[in-house]
């Protein structure tokens, strides 16, 4: 065989082995399997606990990986290494971005004494089987989607418990809309969110950290 060939032979069975991930046999670490679409060869799995070090229910550092099986090589579309809690019932699924589909909530982790809750948010896209994390979702307390206003409502639990209002551009970026407001006894959110609509109509496409 001569060197080029060898060469190819070698670059092909090393990636092939590389990227067979899901179902191993001699797997390490707790592995979560996520099927978000109807098509179950299409899988999102999650490796926790990479090191023995790491304590069971801490927050640590996960591998995620997207992708195809296939039978001798899966095929990876995207992988990414996040903290993220290992807890049970750790899945939702809501529409974030009014399309009609449900995209994908994987819990990340709790603040203010548990009161408080971060998720990461996976768009999800049945017609081109592909998941789309948004960037800095993470950041938004306890959140959830006000279909009328078609905008995410953040709830924070703090010494005054408020509000802040987000929405997703074309590209799936997140950005503030207006200021936080509290949460009073005579607080009407519906009218508060159209107040806050109406007054910041054009808000610039960013999240301020």
């Amino acid at each position: 065989m001569n060197k080029t060939l060898y060469l190819i032979f070698v670059l092909v069975t090393t990636n092939s082995f590389a990227q067979k991930i899901f179902h191993q046999p001699s797997e390490s670490g707790i592995w979560q399997y996520i099927y978000p679409f109807k098509n179950k060869d299409y899988i999102l799995a999650i490796q926790y606990l990479i090191t023995e070090k790491e304590p069971l229910g801490e927050l640590c550092y996960a591998n995620s990986y997207f992708g195809k099986r296939g039978v001798k090589a899966d095929k990876i579309f995207w992988e990414e290494n996040i903290e993220m809690r290992h807890v049970k019932d750790n899945i939702t699924y809501e529409d974030y971005n009014n399309d009609g589909i449900k995209d994908l909530l994987i819990f990340e982790d709790t603040g203010a004494r548990g009161g408080n809750s971060f998720y990461n948010l996976y768009l999800v896209n049945p017609k081109t089987h592909t998941l789309t994390r948004v960037k800095d979702f993470d950041k938004i307390v306890n959140p959830s989607y006000d279909q009328k206003h078609k905008v995410i409502v953040s709830y924070g639990l703090t010494g005054t418990n408020y509000y802040q209002l987000y929405k997703l551009d074309k590209k799936h970026i997140l950005y503030k809309i207006g200021e936080p407001f509290d949460d009073t006894d005579n607080l009407n959110l519906d009218k508060e969110t159209d107040a806050v609509l109406k007054k910041n109509n054009n808000p610039k496409p960013q999240l301020k950290k």
